[in-house]
């Protein structure tokens, strides 16, 4: 397959500090399907996790809500998942295994070899359904001498961050890599209530990865594959927003601390997280074409996560869940040669995943009484797909491409809630609620590439994709439990180019997408229901640009934007408005310089617009426009480096999450100072 890839360059800058230099490079990349070779390569990326993009990447948000992905929100051009239950608008592959939700999702990047964001459906070329976008990350192979990594960082409230990488072959037919990282910091938010006091969102994490190959031939590797995460953190990062009364009546917003940074909770909190995942690979040469062979199972589990929903001394409201997600999946695909002027790939895909888990909610009635609800769920989806996409170079200048994607998608709910306050009118028991949905699923695709000449590019791509309907468990009443299927047409067209010596390319895109029956989350009022509801029509239409220019071996100037406007077209009561969650504008510029000897500085900004966090587009839940400066200096050697790092150089406040069913919200990272080494050995 050809790709022109245009690199998304610009958040090299953006998250400077963060990263490790003597890592291995990664290589970003907006890949499309109609493309010719020529892939950027973007060094020492520094970015850790998929939330360090937001900013950087035209057309991509990622909503934060600081649980270790528990409730985060990952979109691409509007398409999005919901909190909790539904399917994700933008699947993650990584090693060509595919992660389930979203919550599920990998905390930190490992080593890559490569992170790739390919815009618009992706459901006929990849395993995984990619209904809004895919992000697909390759991580780093065996090699073929020993090799071992190391780097740690040290910075402000008392940060560590260390991580190690060995690869080495075992003998001549088997071979191994490995990598590992530990991380820990101290919170960012204080609990100013005398009675607990401390830290309240404390983090550490841990994860390792490694991979055994045995090649018996050299047309067959086989690998294996293990993946662990351990996450041990404090409680959700959540402060009340000032000025916005509290969910909980005035006297609760009399206890609560009106600052980002501070919280008076009666407890800390705490979410615990642990995430494995085991995979077997085959990769065949058959000569005529390559096959492929991706078996695998994960499980996440959570538990519990425990949150003050109040905010104050007061024991006026908690939440606890627990939940685990089972998934296994197995994907035979079958891919042509890359350098035939037809070529394909076809695969057959299927994917099973089951969510259980228990949530339990107090809150008191009124001064003598309370409820103490517990509900008890298990959500089931089975999926199979087949899947294929043909490019045929029509001449040296045209290449056409066209794809689908058949899926049949079956789910099931079964749910029970019980109540064992003392609450008069509350049920004791709830009637139990069970479901069933299954549905057939199309998304064909149509694309051209047309080379101007050498360096210009012109291309097109139209595509159709879904998000299967199915059951939410947070729901009391069985007639709001079930959502109906999200459908979407995109079109995109766009201009690139790049000069041989690729020190200059510019890409920029424009696209137009509907998605019908947009699905989105709803708090039921004078209930605890949070449902997911369907907005008969949401459209979409963006234009999205990159730039890349090296005048000289020691500058590089990089940049990004994104504009945007997706709004409610028809939607009852909320028709024109922006749809929660997705700023309308996010830009990136970052700057890097080389001394001559090995010195270097690099600095970087990142702007993200303003940002709706409800269907009615309060403004006690919207959060302006803002924008985060970091920079970095450093000494680069043949076998170790140094670096003193600076984030969010202003110290800006802003808000990366607001909940307004507890008018709370999660602040973003504050200002943060250190340093980080790296040795290679």
């Amino acid at each position: 397959m050809k790709h022109i890839g245009f690199c998304l360059s610009a958040f090299l800058f953006g998250q400077l500090a963060s990263g490790q230099d003597v890592l291995k490079p990664l290589v970003v990349t907006g890949q499309r399907e109609v493309e010719s070779a020529g892939n950027v390569v973007v060094e020492e990326i520094a970015a850790e996790r998929v939330s360090e993009l937001m900013g950087y990447v035209p057309g991509l948000s990622v909503i934060a809500s600081d649980s270790a992905g528990y409730g985060d929100r990952i979109s691409v051009r509007g398409t999005s998942n919901t909190l909790f239950f539904g399917g994700a608008g933008v699947a993650v592959v990584v090693d060509d295994v595919p992660y389930g939700d979203v919550f599920g999702y990998s905390t930190e990047f490992f080593d890559l070899d490569s992170f790739t964001l390919h815009r618009g459906p992706q459901g006929s070329r990849f395993a995984r359904n990619g209904a809004g976008g895919l992000i697909e990350m390759k991580t780093s192979g065996p090699t073929d001498t020993p090799e071992y990594r190391f780097s740690s960082e040290y910075g402000s409230y008392g940060l560590l961050h260390n991580r190690f990488r060995a690869s080495s072959p075992i003998n001549e037919k088997l071979s191994y890599t490995f990598q590992s990282y530990y991380k820990e910091r101290n919170g960012y938010i204080d609990n100013v209530n005398p009675a607990v006091g401390g830290f309240n969102d404390t983090r550490e994490q841990f994860g390792a990865l490694g991979s055994l190959y045995y090649n018996p031939s050299a047309d067959l590797e086989v690998r294996f594959r293990a993946m662990y995460e351990r996450t041990r953190d404090g409680s959700q990062r959540l402060s009340a927003l000032p000025g916005v009364p509290s969910a909980f009546g005035p006297g609760i917003d009399f206890l609560r601390a009106q600052d980002p940074f501070r919280v008076a909770s009666d407890f800390k909190g705490v979410t615990e997280i642990d995430r494995y995942q085991l995979s077997l690979h085959f990769d065949q040469d058959l000569g005529w074409a390559n096959l492929k062979s991706i078996t695998s199972y994960q499980n996440w589990q959570l538990g519990p996560s425990l949150v003050d929903l109040d905010l104050s001394p007061a024991a006026a409201s908690t939440s606890s869940i627990g939940q685990e997600q089972e998934l296994w999946s197995q994907e035979f695909r079958l891919e042509s040669d890359a350098s035939e002027s037809v070529r394909w790939t076809a695969g057959l895909a299927y994917l099973w995943k089951d969510n259980e888990g228990v949530a339990n909610r107090f809150f008191g009635t009124s001064a003598f009484t309370f409820a103490n609800q517990f509900t008890n769920f298990s959500v089931e989806e089975e999926s199979a797909a087949l899947f294929g996409n043909v490019q045929w170079d029509a001449n040296e200048s045209l290449t056409f491409e066209v794809g689908g994607r058949l899926e049949y998608v079956e789910t099931s709910l079964s749910r029970s809630k019980s109540d064992l306050g003392n609450t008069p009118g509350f049920p004791a028991l709830y009637p139990a609620t069970t479901g069933e949905s299954e549905g057939w699923y199309i998304s064909p695709s149509l694309g051209l590439n047309y080379a101007l000449n050498s360096e210009t590019n012109l291309f097109a791509r139209t595509s159709a994709s879904f998000k299967p309907q199915g059951f939410t468990a947070f729901s009391d009443n069985p007639t709001t439990a079930n959502y109906d299927e999200e459908r979407a047409w995109e079109t995109e067209l766009g201009v690139r180019y790049q000069t041989p010596a690729k020190t200059l390319g510019l890409e920029v895109r424009s696209y137009y997408k509907q998605i019908d029956d947009y699905q989105v989350n709803r708090s039921v009022p004078f209930t605890t229901d949070f449902i997911i509801v369907n907005a008969d029509r949401v459209e979409a239409l963006g234009v999205e640009g990159e730039l890349y220019w090296k005048p000289t071996d020691n500058i590089t100037v990089q940049a990004t934007a994104g504009l945007s406007q997706i709004e409610f077209d028809d939607h009852a009561g909320f028709d024109g408005n922006e749809v929660p969650f997705l700023p309308a504008f996010t830009a990136g510029l970052g700057l890097r310089y080389d001394f001559e000897g090995g010195f270097f500085v690099q600095t970087g900004l990142r702007s993200v617009g303003a940002t709706y966090y409800d269907e009615a587009n309060s403004r006690n839940f919207k959060q302006g426009s803002y924008e985060v400066w970091d920079a970095q200096i450093g000494y680069e050697a043949e076998s170790w480096n140094a670096v003193v790092f600076a984030r969010n150089l202003f110290d800006e406040d802003y808000y990366t999450f607001m909940n307004k069913q507890i008018s709370a919200g999660t602040p973003g990272d504050p200002q943060i100072f250190g340093v980080r080494v790296g040795l290679e050995f």
